[in-house]
């Protein structure tokens, strides 16, 4: 390795203390601990030298927090994203609010013009001054300068926000909530509701890893609080709301594997969260892709779940069972799927 050396602000050390507490950083490197992610030396140098790019993929809270940091009085939890923005702005990182932009929409046309403003408002801070951030983040400041960006054309950018009407594999996700859900609700054991899960998954859909872990984790003696949002006595529209909420839970985890699996190892790409079950949730996937089995699992759910978790998985289709393998499987059979779903989730 070349020596390289870089001059690290001496607040960094603050800044890497707020973010470590916050522990929003969700990755697959193999790293000795949490802490080792954030040495800036370290990452310049694979930046430079080695002509990596790294990525961070914000979720919708966070984005707000920043957002909040200009529209709002300080609040700490302002402060500790700014400080996330100080650390990528200082190791050469890019933030991505890709996916927190287009839920934000939700599909919803109406909601574009708001998002491209938010959207604008964004890159002014991204493009904020670093020392100026660093006083705001550490509390020596109530406010900072916003940096400039010539910002988007609004009608541009809404046409590309609003081209599609759902995003690749959005819908595949949502049917699998949907399953999930009217699973949840009918009067058997959680160990059969897993059993049926996984059931359809084979025969009547398709393998998909993060379906799995949220099931395994949601239909064991102990799911993950607030991993479930779906409340069947709300209004109509609450429910589609929540469902449509654990929908972009899905589609994100998904989308992670997805370029996780295709990536080449000059892009790295993390995403920044929250939400501590979707943070949990994506770990534990990520623990179950590396290890290529079910093992990470052990430390999480009770012994009785995991000897249940055992046996399903012994449960074996044969090909010319399933769906997925025939000439019914189609984009009109899943939207079939979808609607009977609805009819029985939300009525």
């Amino acid at each position: 390795m070349d020596e390289v050396f870089y001059v690290i602000p001496a607040e960094m050390q603050l800044i890497i203390e707020r973010l470590l507490v916050r522990d929003w950083i969700v990755h697959n490197f193999h790293l000795r601990d949490s802490q080792s992610f954030y040495s800036p030396g370290d990452i310049l140098y694979n930046v430079d030298v080695e002509d990596v790019t790294y990525k961070v993929y914000l979720d919708t809270n966070i984005y707000q927090f920043l957002l909040n940091s200009c529209k709002k009085k300080p609040t700490e939890i302002a402060r500790d994203a700014v400080s996330l923005l100080v650390f990528c702005q200082l190791c050469k990182i890019q933030l991505d609010p890709t996916y927190a932009v287009y839920e934000k929409i939700n599909y919803t046309n109406h909601r574009a013009p708001e998002a491209i403003k938010d959207l604008n408002l964004f890159h002014k801070i991204n493009n904020s001054e670093t020392n100026s951030l660093v006083a705001y983040a550490l509390g020596d400041a109530e406010g900072y300068p916003l940096g400039y960006h010539p910002g988007v054309e609004t009608g541009v950018m809404e046409n590309a926000l609003t081209k599609y009407s759902r995003l690749t594999e959005w819908d595949s996700m949502y049917l699998i909530m949907l399953a999930c859900i009217s699973i949840s609700m009918k009067r058997m054991s959680r160990k059969d509701k897993l059993k049926l899960f996984v059931n359809w998954m084979l025969k009547e859909f398709r393998r998909s890893l993060v379906g799995y872990i949220y099931a395994i984790i949601y239909f064991s003696q102990n799911p993950l609080r607030r991993m479930m949002k779906y409340r069947a006595t709300d209004e109509r529209e609450s429910r589609r709301s929540q469902i449509y909420n654990m929908t972009w839970d899905l589609y994100i985890m998904n989308m992670f594997f997805r370029k996780w699996i295709s990536n080449e190892k000059k892009n790295e790409f993390m995403y920044a969260t929250d939400d501590k079950a979707f943070k949990e949730l994506l770990r534990l996937a990520i623990d179950v892709q590396i290890h290529e089995g079910f093992e990470p699992l052990k430390n999480v759910i009770s012994k009785s779940d995991y000897h249940n978790l055992e046996e399903i998985w012994k449960l074996d289709i044969p090909e010319e069972e399933r769906v997925y393998r025939s000439d019914e499987w189609s984009p009109e059979y899943r939207t079939k799927l979808i609607q009977n779903f609805e009819n029985e989730v939300l009525g």
